[in-house]
């Protein structure tokens, strides 16, 4: 779970930097479920993980997280992160989550769960529209 767990990092910084879902994407499993905060149904499979991660980095215009936490056992890691930028019209943002990876073989993920402070972007959005 630990080389899973870093080679997730390393692809989530490629997509932060340079806009590229692919070293995420082949992360994921064909059944895998992705999940986040406020969105009950996600998205499942590498079809889906593309998708996930493209709506995500759509979101922002800069963006890097910073891992405090990274605690890995028997098919499964926590990653608690803060993740600080711009969003996508320009305001900057900084907010902080935990991810969960599940893993059934440790070579690729299976569930990739989200949860973070969503009032971070909720207060851009009243912001912007005041």
């Amino acid at each position: 779970m630990d080389d899973l767990t870093k080679k997730f990092v390393d692809a989530l910084g490629r997509l932060h930097q340079d806009g590229d879902p692919d070293p995420l994407v082949e992360l994921f499993s064909d059944d895998a479920t992705l999940n986040k905060a406020g969105m009950p149904h996600g998205q499942s499979g590498r079809d889906g993980a593309r998708t996930f991660w493209e709506q995500y980095r759509n979101v922002f215009g800069e963006i890097e997280s910073t891992f405090h936490h990274v605690v890995t056992g028997d098919g499964i890691a926590f990653l608690e992160w803060t993740s600080n930028g711009t969003l996508s019209n320009g305001s900057p943002v900084g907010y902080d989550g935990v991810s969960v990876l599940e893993s059934s073989d440790g070579s690729t993920v299976d569930a990739f769960r989200t949860f973070y402070d969503t009032a971070a972007f909720l207060e851009k959005q009243t912001a912007i529209r005041s």
